[in-house]
């Protein structure tokens, strides 16, 4: 898992990261999704 564009805070960013490795294990991903996944999220208020 990595993050593809920068908040500006590479604090901010690790912590988000951490919050999203803790809320796993997720469900399989159904193989014909693919391998390749791209969520975007707002956490504010911003």
């Amino acid at each position: 898992m990595r993050i593809l564009q920068s908040s500006g805070s590479a604090n901010f960013d690790q912590v988000v990261l951490g919050i999203v490795r803790k809320a796993a294990p997720f469900p399989p991903i159904p193989p014909k999704v693919g391998n390749n996944l791209v969520f975007t999220g707002a956490i504010g208020p911003f």
